[in-house]
């Protein structure tokens, strides 16, 4: 279940029109992760549901759990900052942005600004294998025209990108090498591959 902004009175931390996967719903409440990167809860009626897909949720009378957080410590556990709670909080999210979105919404909610460079990864990851040849030269053409793309971010466009040989891709590739955006191993040896193997 993925649900969308209409209101903020309360001024927290949340976008309008943004997009937030739902970990838990009970009653009138749901928990996501906001802005702030904590999953919080949040008053249903400042959100409209935007994909009511709930096949991979627990129900029982008055909630919905995810099925990864569904067990009985995982709050506390979260709260308490174990890694196990905290990634499945993070898969939760991507498995939810792939079970509900189509290739053209992932694509959107890339060259959107709305959302941070850590949301953005979560989405080229999820968007990997439903992309097609024009969603790419979108995407090469959105950061051939995009400056300030964090390194982590720039490692998932090159992983991505590096799959598809077109003129957007190795135009974007080329000026990436040309003006010192790559500053990383990993990444001049995915694009120096791509040129070596351009044909």
């Amino acid at each position: 279940m993925i649900v969308k902004v209409i209101s903020n009175k309360a001024n927290r931390d949340i976008t309008i029109n943004k997009l937030y996967p739902v970990l838990i719903k009970k009653e009138n409440e749901i928990r996501i992760v906001d802005d702030f990167g904590g999953l919080s809860i949040y008053e249903l009626k400042d959100f409209q549901v935007y994909k009511e897909n709930i096949s991979s949720y627990i129900k029982d009378m008055t909630s919905l759990v995810y099925e990864l957080v569904d067990y009985p410590a995982f709050l506390e556990n979260y709260y308490n900052d174990d890694k196990k709670a905290r990634n499945d909080v993070d898969k939760s999210r991507l498995n939810i942005f792939k079970e509900d979105l189509n290739e053209d919404e992932l694509i959107e909610l890339i060259t959107s600004e709305d959302y941070s460079s850590y949301e953005k990864i979560i989405f080229i990851e999820v968007v990997e294998n439903k992309i097609n040849d024009n969603s790419v030269k979108l995407l090469a053409k959105y950061f051939q025209n995009n400056h300030n793309i964090e390194s982590e971010m720039l490692l998932s466009i090159c992983k991505l990108l590096s799959k598809y040989k077109n003129q957007e891709v190795y135009d974007l590739f080329l000026n990436f090498i040309s003006d010192d955006t790559i500053n990383n191993n990993f990444m001049q040896n995915i694009i120096i591959e791509y040129f070596n193997n351009y044909n």
